[in-house]
């Protein structure tokens, strides 16, 4: 997974897109009384706890699947079985995937209750989004809020620019705000390109959400520098085209 495993385990669950465990920082206020600081407490623990037994069920399932080929190769190959320690390995994979879905339950438990009173970003002017609802493998991009305080800068973390086929990360690809149409999206490198290089700014159309407006964001690059791009603006791309865009 391209995430710690816990963090990867909330934005599934919630789609909230979290760099880091943002609860560390109540930890330390156990002492003035605090309920938030002791569920923090809690939840930091869970995640640690989570972690772990990911870890190792990761390394054991590799471990299983490396003897399940090996075996597989034997049976074809010589009409033998030799199982050595699959037996054992099986009933200790069964084992931690059983702690697996207990931990994962407690420390979706634990994160709702923390979150009910603290948000997921300490500055309202900056935020981090999932590319696709739900599914942390399509990366995220961090939002800062534009000169208008209407409108967010785009830039896409490494895995979303990976995925989508960009050759950099963590740069500004755009922005986005919403307009009586949807969401618009307007691709640019720099936001001064808007006002002294207008050859450089690509207005794309409208999208339903936020996200499939950063996705559109993402997709005109990855086009932009491949062999189909041929030059064109997005309004003279097929209405296929337009249309992949913004899916």
């Amino acid at each position: 997974m391209p995430y710690d495993p816990a963090l990867t385990a909330i934005a599934v669950a919630t789609n909230d897109a979290l760099t880091e465990p943002l609860w560390r920082h109540d930890t330390g206020d156990t002492d003035h009384g605090d309920p938030i600081a002791h569920i923090a407490v809690e939840l930091h623990r869970a995640a640690h706890d989570f972690n772990t037994t990911t870890d190792l069920l990761t390394r054991l399932l590799a471990h299983v699947g490396e003897l399940c080929r090996r075996h597989t190769s034997t049976i074809t190959d010589l009409a033998t079985i030799y199982p050595h320690s699959l037996d054992s390995d099986t009933v200790r994979l069964v084992q931690q995937l059983e702690r697996f879905d207990t931990q994962r339950e407690t420390l979706l438990k634990l994160y709702g209750m923390w979150r009910r009173y603290r948000h997921t970003t300490r500055d309202p002017r900056a935020r981090h989004l999932l590319v696709q609802p739900y599914d942390p493998s399509k990366g995220m991009v961090a939002l800062s809020s534009d000169e208008t305080g209407l409108g967010w800068f785009v830039a896409p973390d490494q895995v979303a620019a990976e995925v989508h086929g960009l050759s950099t990360y963590g740069v500004l690809v755009g922005g986005i705000w919403h307009g009586s149409a949807g969401w618009q999206a307007t691709a640019f490198t720099h936001p001064e390109h808007r006002a002294t290089c207008p050859h450089l700014v690509y207005p794309l159309p409208p999208a339903d959400t936020e996200a499939a407006a950063c996705r559109a964001l993402l997709r005109w690059w990855a086009l932009r520098d491949s062999e189909q791009w041929h030059g064109r603006t997005p309004a003279e791309l097929t209405a296929a085209e337009q249309a992949a865009l913004v899916a």
